[in-house]
């Protein structure tokens, strides 16, 4: 059995006495449990006295509560023992539950547990002052693609005639780290082996990572931060979710580990910004100015590329509303018509108001006059107002996008829109619709490289 740790847990707001009344009357609302953190799970086992039946109530609570949000219900206590040596807390506020099981088979001494396997788990340790203001993040498998660019493959590398050696080397172009805030960064294979002194095999394992060095004030939100803007860089650029599985974060005052446990089944997508026009590597894509833009727009930029990823995993209608949407969440124009400027005081504009509505009163039967007032004085305010931009058409051409070029007109698009959001899917044609698509995301990937600052795009308005 793997190593755990002791923990406390409390159930702050819940009465479990109230749900499957059998048992002891009062259920305790603090348990001891074990964590297990697993390669591919992290497990909690709860324990408690089984003369109160609490497994069946716990499971029963569950029912009621969102599990995305399972951690928030949760206070979590590191207890002091030689199993947690070095560990300060624990934090699973931001955990779901992913499952949970209990059996009268699940016991240790005269106590029974409950299993709860969660997704997130996150450790504060004493500093490691020999590694302080660094960290490795670790990718999921799809992280792959993001550090293979930057090494050759294993093999010989010959320096002379005699002298060779076999090793996995970086590209000469990508030994550079890249700038963020207050952190240096570049992707990076860590690397460990495992050998026999009798077998014919040696084995080299390589595990994908983010590696950074941090300015000595730096914090852990901002560490956090950055890690997840390299990912959404990552993940725009290969068109699919990225994720760490696991981060270890050194600073001054802690060493803080968070494991999340790795997404295994995923439609997977071979494409890159280079199916735009951009024929850029990441290596040459994280050597654009993109720094300032990106920590400035981080929480709009999140938004839009987890729909622009999202647009791949869907059908044609679909991908085109969320193409659609991503333009509206990028358009930071204000929304607003302005008033027209006029030359007279107030009192001049009444007795103007009044002299206009008397000789609209002509045209009007006598017995529907008050009712004409009336509808007059409610569009006093609407008559201010400039008559309402195209904030579609204003927004794309504030985006540098030539309107004239595109081979589906914005008041098609409009109308695509219009139907397909009302269900009228007969009215939209298929061939329209593909084009639309294919113009739509090329129109995503500009608007988002106009947030991060990379404006040395060129939009490709040619769809075969």
């Amino acid at each position: 059995m793997n190593e755990y740790y002791c923990l406390d847990i409390e159930f702050p707001e819940v009465n479990f006495s109230s749900y499957f009344r059998k048992g002891k009357t009062e259920v305790s609302k603090t348990h001891h449990a074990h964590l297990y953190t697993r390669q591919d799970e992290i497990e909690l086992r709860i324990f408690y006295d089984k003369s109160s039946y609490f497994d069946s109530k716990l499971l029963s609570w569950f029912k009621e509560i969102d599990g995305n949000k399972f951690g928030s219900f949760l206070k979590v206590e590191v207890t002091q023992n030689y199993k947690n040596e070095g560990l300060k807390r624990i934090d699973i506020s931001g955990a779901k539950l992913c499952g949970a099981s209990s059996s009268t088979s699940y016991y240790e001494g005269n106590k029974g547990y409950v299993i709860l396997k969660i997704d997130k788990i996150k450790l504060y340790w004493n500093t490691n002052e020999e590694n302080k203001n660094t960290a490795e993040f670790y990718l999921d498998d799809k992280g792959f693609r993001v550090v293979k660019a930057f090494y050759s493959v294993f093999g010989p590398k010959t320096s002379s005639e005699n002298d060779w050696k076999l090793e996995i080397s970086r590209m000469n172009d990508s030994h550079e780290f890249y700038e963020l805030g207050k952190s240096l960064f570049r992707p990076e294979f860590s690397f460990s082996s495992s050998d026999n002194e009798n077998g014919r095999v040696a084995t080299i394992h390589k595990e994908p990572i983010i590696q950074f060095k941090y300015q000595d004030d730096i914090t852990e939100e901002e560490a956090i931060l950055y890690g997840d803007v390299v990912l959404m860089l990552a993940s725009f650029y290969y068109h699919i979710k990225i994720d760490y599985k696991f981060r270890r974060i050194n600073l001054s005052e802690n060493t803080i580990t968070i494991k999340n446990i790795e997404e295994k089944n995923y439609y997977d997508t071979n494409e890159n910004l280079c199916e735009f026009g951009s024929y850029l590597n990441f290596n040459e894509f994280l050597q654009k100015h993109w720094q300032e833009g990106t920590l400035e727009n981080y929480e709009l930029l999140s938004k839009a590329i987890s729909l622009f990823n999202q647009s791949y995993l869907v059908d044609s209608s679909s991908a085109f509303l969320i193409r659609y949407n991503i333009i509206e969440i990028c358009d930071k124009q204000k929304r607003g018509n302005g008033n027209f400027t006029y030359m007279l005081n107030k009192k001049q504009i009444q007795a103007k108001q009044e002299e206009a509505l008397d000789i609209l009163l002509g045209m009007i039967k006598p017995d529907e006059h008050e009712e004409f007032k009336t509808r007059w004085g409610n569009i006093q305010s609407s008559l201010k107002n400039k008559p309402m931009k195209d904030q579609l058409v204003s927004f794309l051409k504030s985006q540098n996008l030539n309107l004239l070029t595109f081979p589906v007109k914005v008041e098609d698009l409009r109308k695509m829109r219009n139907n397909i959001t009302h269900g009228s899917i007969n009215k939209v044609v298929p061939a329209q619709l593909r084009k639309a698509n294919i113009l739509l995301c090329r129109i995503s990937v500009i608007l988002i490289l106009n947030l991060m600052g990379i404006k040395d795009w060129k939009l490709d308005t040619e769809i075969k």
